[in-house]
């Protein structure tokens, strides 16, 4: 009989701890199989909730399990516009979050057209109650490592760009394109529709990543002349 109340109040206190932190993604497993290898990266995105019943449970950590990926490719991770690159397999790294809020997080590969697969698994907790987590996995395919083929996500032209630049895409909803130079400064943002173009003859000769946002992200390298 005492044991059975000792189980009993083990399990309410628990369950009772269980509500003062809860960090978890909207999704479990984020997937694409169809990745043209001629991106410069990839990126999918998933947000983050805290739920959270204490108001001073805002400090998470977020660390890589697992990565399988070519040797020519680069992981990403960003969370609240922070971006680790290649990070260390059970590294960890800190962020906030406010309870009740919700944050964006970003995995991705920057691809160096190299074809394969990559999967990676990561895992997020409270730091000060740890034992609260969430995980999530992505899984990524380019187009040459198997039959399958469509079109690219978007294409640009031409390239090397004067002044206009063409954008299309592979459907018709519009997309906000964002030109970054080479340091990762967004120097560029506007919303378009597949097929219309850009003015660019203010940028100074170089290289440049235009990059369109969704629940996918893709980028390519531009240059300037």
């Amino acid at each position: 009989m005492k044991f059975k109340y000792l189980s009993f109040l083990f399990l309410l206190i628990l369950t009772s701890s269980g509500a003062l932190a809860q960090i978890i993604f909207d999704i479990d497993s984020l997937k694409n199989n169809a990745v043209d290898r001629t991106e410069y990266d990839f990126t999918m995105n998933s947000y983050l909730t805290n739920n959270a019943s204490n108001p001073d449970d805002t400090i998470f950590e977020w660390k890589v399990i697992s990565v399988n990926q070519p040797n020519d490719w680069e992981l990403s991770i960003c969370t609240y516009n922070i971006c680790i690159a290649a990070p260390t397999v059970n590294d960890t790294y800190s962020f906030s979050l406010k309870v009740g809020e919700k944050e964006q997080f970003k995995i991705g590969w920057s691809l160096f057209e190299t074809a394969g697969t990559g999967s990676v698994a990561v895992s997020v907790n409270s730091k000060r109650y740890p034992e609260f987590k969430d995980t999530i996995t992505m899984q990524i395919a380019t187009l040459a490592s198997f039959t399958k083929i469509t079109q690219p996500a978007f294409s640009v032209y031409p390239n090397p760009v004067q002044n206009k630049m063409t954008i299309r895409f592979s459907n018709t909803n519009s997309k906000t394109i964002e030109i970054y130079d080479i340091l990762g400064n967004k120097i560029f943002t506007q919303e378009i529709y597949s097929g219309e173009s850009i003015n660019l003859s203010k940028l100074t000769k170089g290289l440049y990543i235009i990059r369109f946002q969704g629940l996918s992200s893709y980028s390519k390298v531009i240059q300037k002349s």
